[in-house]
């Protein structure tokens, strides 16, 4: 245990030493789990006692106006030994040189003063800048962020909507050959015409023969049309 304990701490005495590997080990890992969880406690330490956003602001606020007020009252002090000097020296039937070194003493600690509370000052506004700045940042990186966001829906949208009609077009070509194959047997299917109502070529022709050709035009036996020499014979 107390081997334990001075490994887990990190203040390694060394009065105890582990001489087998279990237990050098054992050392090993307990000096390790003690580094951790002390800094595991030191972070939560220090993000405990860390200001938040309106803290720092209050704070911030507060020490502004205290400053203000060292700096007007460095102000009057740096205003009076100067008057006081002035008095003492120009005013003054009988100057006193004491007094008179005790004033300027006075007047350089006063000037002093005022130059400290200027640079306080000054790193104060200089925290609060950073701090708004900060604060300015955040939300600038929020603003592009957010319109990023939108763009990237709109365009996703945009997408589905080209991808849609793409497969629409596709699906068209994909049906174009068989459209063209029907229009193709369509344009070359023939036209079937009705046979004429009239008389018929052989009886019109049959109309002026003789009774013997006529009768062998109706029996369809060839006819023989004779000469007109022959027929006048």
């Amino acid at each position: 245990m107390w081997l334990t304990a001075i490994t887990f701490l990190s203040v390694g005495y060394g009065d105890i030493v582990p001489n087998t590997y279990c237990g050098r080990g054992i050392s090993v890992s307990t000096g390790l789990m003690g580094a951790g969880c002390t800094a595991l406690v030191v972070a939560v330490i220090a993000r405990k006692l860390e200001l938040t956003r309106a803290e720092k602001h209050v704070h911030n606020f507060m020490m502004d106006t205290q400053l203000s007020k060292r700096l007007k009252n460095a102000a009057a002090s740096v205003l009076r030994e100067t008057w006081l000097i002035y008095k003492h020296t120009k005013l003054a039937k009988h100057v006193c040189p004491g007094r008179v070194r005790l004033h300027q003493r006075k007047f350089l600690l006063a000037i002093y003063t005022l130059r400290k509370v200027k640079l306080e000052q000054r790193k104060l506004m200089d925290n609060a800048n950073t701090i708004s700045d900060m604060a300015k940042t955040s939300n600038s990186i929020y603003e592009v962020v957010s319109d990023l966001s939108q763009r990237q829906m709109s365009l996703e949208d945009r997408l589905q909507i080209a991808t849609e009609r793409i497969i629409a077009i596709q699906e068209t070509l994909d049906n174009l050959p068989d459209l063209l194959m029907c229009r193709i047997q369509a344009c070359r299917k023939p036209s079937y015409h009705q046979p004429a109502t009239g008389p018929s070529w052989a009886s019109i022709s049959s109309v002026n023969l003789p009774a013997s050709q006529r009768r062998s035009c109706t029996l369809g036996l060839p006819t023989v049309v004779p000469r007109s020499g022959s027929a006048n014979t």
